[in-house]
């Protein structure tokens, strides 16, 4: 049977029942959110200093996607307004500065990963979201993200998914030695912190963690995979990688699983060195 991991941290986070904060002032986005980008990462959000433009009359966007994060993680969400735009603004209530993403041509929707700072505290808080198009801003439509906290350090890996699914998270280590449920640690070092819904045991944290701590990581080539061990019962499955290396850009990766599990097979995320 897998083993069922959640720091202290974790649980304590999953019990609260405070509201989405607005955070600040004096705070700015990108210590918070430091990376944001289109879903296969190819275009990066420009930051723009200053207070985020206020909501214009236009459509609200309609946000839906990833709300439960790790901190060093990422959401993935998908931003929709009823109308075709080109631009979005991404902001945090109580926070300076912003960040805008723009898209090659006007789109009616598209999904946009917002990466989280591995420094991140907060156990709630909240991302607005608006698009342009033409110039004109629509209203800001609101998500409310919670946070599980979980280890940090040189290497950090973690992936997060929609759907009440089990997603299972495998990192190798230069040795070719496999961090996941099967083995929570490393000869390196390196360990499984977080296991969300095992075995279809829903918890709705929907998010997997592994870290190697400061100090601790080999250099080397590093291999991702992610697995479906169980669709649950849920049609689709939307995920989002995010590698975190001391001293590098965070790096994100997208997919989906879609279907039974079985026709699913482990999806090869790629390859990182550190």
């Amino acid at each position: 049977m897998r083993a069922r991991i959640l720091t202290v941290a974790t649980a304590v986070a999953l019990m609260s029942c405070e509201s989405p904060k607005q955070l600040g002032p004096g705070l700015l986005i990108e210590d918070l959110l430091p990376r944001v980008s289109n879903a296969d990462g190819t275009i990066q959000a420009v930051l723009r200093t200053g207070p985020a433009p206020a909501g214009g009359t236009g459509n609200a966007a309609t946000i839906t996607g990833i709300g439960s994060v790790v901190n060093g993680g990422s959401s993935q969400v998908t931003v929709s307004a009823g109308q075709a735009y080109n631009t979005v603004i991404v902001a945090i209530p109580g926070f300076e500065n912003y960040w805008e993403l723009t898209l090659p041509g006007d789109v009616p929707a598209a999904d946009v990963v917002v990466s989280m700072a591995p420094s991140l505290t907060a156990s709630t808080f909240q991302i607005r979201y608006a698009v342009m198009s033409g110039g004109a801003l629509g209203a800001y439509g609101t998500q409310n993200i919670r946070v599980t906290h979980v280890g940090t350090g040189d290497v950090q890996v973690s992936v997060s998914w929609t759907g009440a699914s089990d997603v299972d998270l495998h990192v190798f280590d230069p040795s070719g030695e496999e961090v996941y449920y099967g083995n929570l640690t490393a000869a390196s070092g390196g360990t499984l912190d977080l296991d969300s819904n095992p075995a279809c045991s829903i918890d709705n944290v929907n998010n997997e963690n592994i870290v190697w701590p400061v100090g601790q990581a080999p250099h080397g080539t590093y291999r991702v995979v992610v697995h479906y061990y169980d669709d649950c019962g849920v049609a689709r499955s939307d995920y989002v990688v995010t590698v975190q290396m001391a001293g590098h850009d965070p790096k994100t990766f997208s997919g989906s699983f879609v279907g039974l599990n079985s026709a699913n097979p482990p999806a090869e995320v790629g390859t990182f060195t550190y």
